[in-house]
C-alpha cells in the first residue's frame, strides 16, 4: 500500500485492508482484541473514503461507507450506523440494512426484542428497489428471506432457503462468502440436533471451503470447533486427532495463543482417563500462558491443572496449583461460582494432606471476607464449611452446614458440574450417617450428570460410594455391578503403564523447569564473571590512581612550603578584615531592628486606618438614626458598606503576616458574608463564588473590593424585585501571566431596555468605572438573561518582604 500511487488501485488496497479486519472480528472469528480490529477497519475505511472523494471515485466511497457502517454496528454504535443510512445510495443502504439484521439475529441471545429489530431492518432492505439487474441481487434477496423465515416459519424452512442462497453463490472465488453463510446456518441449528443438516455438517462444509481458499487461520478455527463438537458427543479419539491437526495449523501461521488448544487437548485426555497426557497438555497450556503473558487466562489454566492432579490422586501437586490459582483470584462479582468451587476442592486436598485445621481457617477467612453470588457459589461455601468442620471433629457445626446444604440442593440446576459435586458430597455425608437410601438418591443424581459429561474420574468414585450404599441396603446384585464398574474405570484410568507414563511426563516437566533454572544460573555466572573482570580492571586503575596521587601529594607539599611564608602575611590582613566584618555585622543588626520597627509602624498604620474607618462608620450609623429622609439613609448605608469593604482589607493586613498583599479568596468570602448578613436575604438569593488563589497588592485590593461591593449591592437591591429568588455569581481568575478577569453576574431582571451603560446615572456605576480605571483595566457590562459586569485588569507585581512580620 505504501508503494502504491494515490489512485483507484490504492483505494482498492485500503478497502481490502478494512474488509480484512472486519472479517477477523466476524461473529466468533475473534483474533486478538475485537475493539482493536474494528478500530483498524474504521481507520482504513476512512482513508479509502478520503482518497475516493479526492479522486471523485464514487464506487470507492460507497464501499468505504459500507465497511465503516459494518464496523460501527459490530462496535454496538448503532445510532452512528443509523445516521449513516441517510447518506448512502440504494445498493449500499441495502447491504448495510442486511448487516443490521444479521447483528440482531446472530450477535445476541435472540430475545424477542432482538428478533423484532432484526425483522424490521431486513424488511426495510426488502423494500429497496434496485436499479441494477434483479439477477445480481437475487442471492442477497434469498439470504434475507432465509433469515426472515427462521423468525416466522422456523428452522427447517430457513435451512432450505440458506441452501438455495449457498447454491446461488457457489462459484470459484466465492469460498469465503459461502463459508460465512454456512456459519450463519450453523449458529441457528441447536448443538444436539442429529437429523438433516446439523451444526457439525455446516462446519465440515466450512472447513473444506477454507481449505480450498487457503485461509489457514479460519481453517484452524473451524477444525477446533469441529473437535469441540466431537468432544461434546463423546468421540474423544477423533477430537484429540483433530486438535493435534489444529495445533500444527496454528504453529504453521505463527499463532501465539496456543494455550487454548493445549487446554482442549487436556480436557479431551481427562475425559478419556489418560492423565499422563492430560497433565502434559495442561502443563504445556501454562507454559504458553506464561510465554505470552496472558495474565487474564493464567488463573483458569492453573485451576485446570490443579483439578487434573486432584482427579489423578496427587494432592500434594493439586494443592501447589490450587494455591497459584487462588492467590490473586477475586471472589467478588456477579459470577463467582467457580472461584468458590476451587476453594471447595482446595480445602479437601488440604484435608487429604492432614492439614484439616489450615483448610478450616482458609474457608472461614473466605466466608468472613466474601459473599457468594447465586445458589451454586453458596452451595460450594456451605459444602466447604460442613466438610472442614467434620474433618476437625466439630460435628455440631458440621451438622448445621450440612442441613443448610440439603435445603439448598433442591435449587441447583441439573447438568451442572457444581450440582454433581454437591450431590456427591451429600451422598458421602449420608453414608457416613448410615442413611444409605438417602445417600443412593443423591449419588445416582451425581452419577447421571458425571456420565452425561463423560467425567470418568468422578464416575469412578461415585460407583464406589453406590456400592457401599447398595450394600448397606442389602441390594447386593446392584452393589456388585457398581463395584465392577468402579474396578473397570479404575483399571482404565490408573493401570501400571499409565502411572509410569504420568511419572515420566512429570519428570520431563520437572526436568524442563530445572533446565530453565540451569540456564538462568549460567546467565548469572556469566554476569558474575564479567563483574569479576570489571572488578580486577577497577583495582588496577585504582592502583595507578594511588601512585599518581602520591606524586601529586609530593608536589602539593612542596607547594605548601612555598606558600607557608605568604600565609603569615595573609593572617595579618585577615585580622583587619575580621575587624571590618564585626563592624558590618553591627550595622546589619541595627538595620534589622529598623526594618522591624518600620514593619511594626506599617501594621500600626493599617490598624489605625481600620479604627478610623470604624469610627466614621459608627458616626454615620448614629447620624442615620436621626434622619427622616429615606434617600439620605440609603446613601449613608451604601457609604457604610463601602467603608466596611475598605476596613476589611486593613483589618486583614493588620492581622496577617504579610503587610502588603491581600489573599482574595478569604477577603471576598468575608465581604460576601458581611453583605449577606447586612441585607438579610435569607435563602432567597444564593451566592456562588469561584475565586482563584490570587494575592493582590493593597493598592489594587481596595478598588477591587469596592467594585465587588457596588456590584453585589446593586444585584441584591435591583436584580430580584419582590420575593423573586436568584443566583449571584462571582468569578475571579488569572487569564494570562499578568492579568486577571473579574466576572460578577446574576440571573435577575437585568437593566431597563433604554438604559445607556455609557452614560451612567448612578453613583455605583460611576464608582465601578472610576475604580476600574484606577486598576488600569476595562469594564464591560452585558444585560442578557440578567446582568454581567466583566472587568479585565493588569495585576501589579507583589512587594515581597524578606522576613514577614509576625504578631507577638
Amino acid at each position: 500500500m505504501q508503494k502504491s500511487k494515490a489512485d483507484t488501485n490504492r483505494v482498492s488496497i485500503l478497502l481490502k485492508l478494512g474488509q480484512y479486519y472486519i472479517q477477523r472480528e466476524y461473529y466468533l472469528y475473534k483474533t486478538g482484541n475485537p475493539r482493536t480490529q474494528l478500530d483498524s477497519a474504521c481507520y482504513f475505511a476512512d482513508e479509502a473514503h478520503h482518497l475516493s472523494q479526492a479522486l471523485k471515485y464514487e464506487n470507492g466511497k460507497h464501499e468505504a461507507n459500507l465497511i465503516k457502517g459494518d464496523a460501527l454496528i459490530r462496535k454496538n454504535e448503532i445510532r452512528s450506523a443509523l445516521i449513516m443510512l441517510g447518506i448512502l445510495n440504494d445498493s449500499t443502504r441495502f447491504r448495510l440494512l442486511i448487516i443490521l439484521g444479521q447483528h440482531y439475529l446472530f450477535h445476541t441471545d435472540r430475545t424477542q426484542k432482538d428478533l423484532d429489530s432484526s425483522m424490521h431492518f431486513l424488511e426495510q432492505a426488502n423494500k429497496i428497489a434496485m436499479s441494477h439487474p434483479a439477477e445480481k441481487w437475487k442471492p442477497e434477496r434469498i439470504h434475507i428471506k432465509a433469515m426472515l423465515s427462521f423468525m416466522t416459519e422456523g428452522l427447517q424452512q430457513s435451512k432450505k432457503l440458506y441452501q438455495t442462497a449457498i447454491d446461488k453463490i457457489s462459484l470459484p472465488g466465492n469460498e469465503e462468502k459461502e463459508a460465512l453463510l454456512w456459519h450463519e446456518l450453523a449458529t441457528l441449528i441447536p448443538l444436539r440436533e442429529k437429523t438433516g443438516v446439523t451444526r457439525l455438517y455446516c462446519f465440515e462444509k466450512m472447513y473444506s471451503l477454507y481449505k480450498k481458499s487457503g485461509n489457514q487461520e479460519r481453517q484452524a478455527w473451524v477444525l477446533k470447533t469441529i473437535a469441540d463438537i466431537h468432544l461434546v458427543e463423546g468421540k474423544l479419539d477423533l477430537a484429540e486427532t483433530e486438535l493435534l491437526d489444529v495445533l500444527e495449523l496454528y504453529k504453521g501461521i505463527g499463532y501465539r495463543d496456543l494455550h487454548y488448544i493445549y487446554d482442549l487437548l487436556a480436557v479431551t485426555c481427562r475425559y478419556k482417563g489418560d492423565f499422563s497426557k492430560c497433565i502434559f497438555y495442561g502443563s504445556k497450556a501454562i507454559e504458553s500462558v506464561e510465554a505470552t503473558h496472558d495474565s487474564v487466562s493464567a488463573t483458569t489454566f492453573y485451576s485446570r491443572l490443579a483439578n487434573m492432579y486432584r482427579e489423578s490422586g496427587q494432592p500434594d501437586k493439586s494443592v501447589e496449583w490450587y494455591s497459584k490459582a487462588l492467590r490473586d483470584r477475586v471472589f467478588k462479582g456477579d459470577n463467582n461460582d467457580y472461584v468458590f468451587r476451587d476453594a471447595f476442592f482446595f480445602a479437601r486436598e488440604l484435608v487429604k494432606l492432614k492439614r484439616a485445621r489450615e483448610a478450616l481457617w482458609y474457608i472461614l477467612d473466605i466466608h468472613a471476607k466474601n459473599k457468594p453470588f447465586g445458589v451454586h457459589a453458596e452451595a460450594c461455601l456451605l459444602g466447604s464449611l460442613a466438610f472442614c468442620y467434620h474433618a476437625v471433629k466439630q460435628e455440631r457445626q458440621a451438622e448445621k452446614y450440612y442441613a443448610a446444604l440439603i435445603k439448598l440442593s433442591d435449587q441447583l440446576q441439573q447438568d451442572n458440574e457444581i450440582t454433581t459435586d454437591i450431590h456427591y458430597e451429600l451422598g458421602q455425608y449420608f453414608i457416613g450417617k448410615t442413611q444409605y437410601r438417602k445417600a443412593a438418591v443423591y449419588l445416582q443424581k451425581a452419577l447421571n450428570t458425571a456420565e452425561a459429561t463423560h467425567s470418568y474420574p468422578e464416575a469412578k468414585e461415585i460407583h464406589l460410594l453406590l456400592f457401599r450404599a447398595d450394600s448397606g441396603m442389602g441390594n447386593y446384585p446392584s452393589a456388585m455391578k457398581h463395584l465392577l464398574r468402579h474396578k473397570l474405570l479404575n483399571d482404565s484410568l490408573f493401570n501400571e503403564t499409565r502411572s509410569w507414563q504420568m511419572e515420566e511426563l512429570r519428570v520431563q516437566y520437572e526436568t524442563a523447569k530445572k533446565e530453565k533454572d540451569i540456564e538462568t544460573l549460567n546467565n548469572q555466572y556469566q554476569l558474575q564473571r564479567i563483574g569479576v573482570e570489571q572488578a580486577n580492571r577497577t583495582k588496577n586503575i585504582t592502583l595507578a590512581f594511588v601512585v599518581l596521587l602520591v606524586i601529586i601529594v609530593g608536589l602539593l607539599f612542596n607547594r605548601y612550603l612555598l606558600k607557608n611564608k605568604s600565609n603569615h602575611k595573609l593572617q595579618v590582613h585577615q585580622k583587619e578584615l575580621d575587624q571590618k566584618n564585626t563592624f558590618l555585622e553591627t550595622l546589619n543588626t541595627k538595620q534589622h531592628v529598623l526594618l522591624k520597627e518600620k514593619e511594626w509602624l506599617v501594621k500600626e498604620i493599617h490598624h489605625r486606618v481600620k479604627n478610623n474607618l470604624q469610627m466614621v462608620t459608627s458616626l454615620l450609623n448614629s447620624q442615620a438614626a436621626y434622619l427622616d429622609n429615606d434617600a439620605a439613609v440609603l446613601a449613608i448605608k451604601d457609604s457604610l458598606r463601602r467603608m466596611q469593604a475598605m476596613s476589611l482589607i486593613h483589618q486583614k493586613l493588620y492581622l496577617s503576616g504579610n503587610i502588603s498583599t491581600i489573599s482574595m479568596p478569604e477577603y471576598i468570602e468575608e465581604l460576601l458574608s458581611y453583605l449577606h448578613e447586612s441585607f438579610d436575604t435569607g435563602s432567597r438569593i444564593v451566592f456562588q463564588q469561584t475565586i482563584a488563589p490570587i494575592d493582590l497588592d493593597v493598592s489594587q485590593a481596595i478598588p477591587l473590593g469596592l467594585i465587588i461591593n457596588e456590584c453585589i449591592v446593586n444585584a441584591i437591591k435591583y436584580a430580584f424585585p419582590g420575593d423573586r429568588k436568584g443566583i449571584v455569581s462571582i468569578n475571579l481568575q488569572s487569564i494570562e501571566e499578568d492579568h486577571a478577569l473579574l466576572n460578577i453576574s446574576d440571573n435577575g431582571v437585568g437593566l431597563p431596555v433604554d438604559f445607556d451603560v455609557m452614560k451612567p446615572n448612578s453613583l455605583g456605576l460611576k464608582l465601578v468605572q472610576g475604580l476600574t480605571k484606577q486598576l488600569n483595566g476595562n469594564v464591560n457590562i452585558i444585560s442578557e438573561n440578567g446582568l454581567s459586569v466583566i472587568i479585565r485588569f493588569e495585576v501589579m507585581s507583589k512587594h515581597i518582604s524578606d522576613e514577614p512580620f509576625v504578631n507577638s
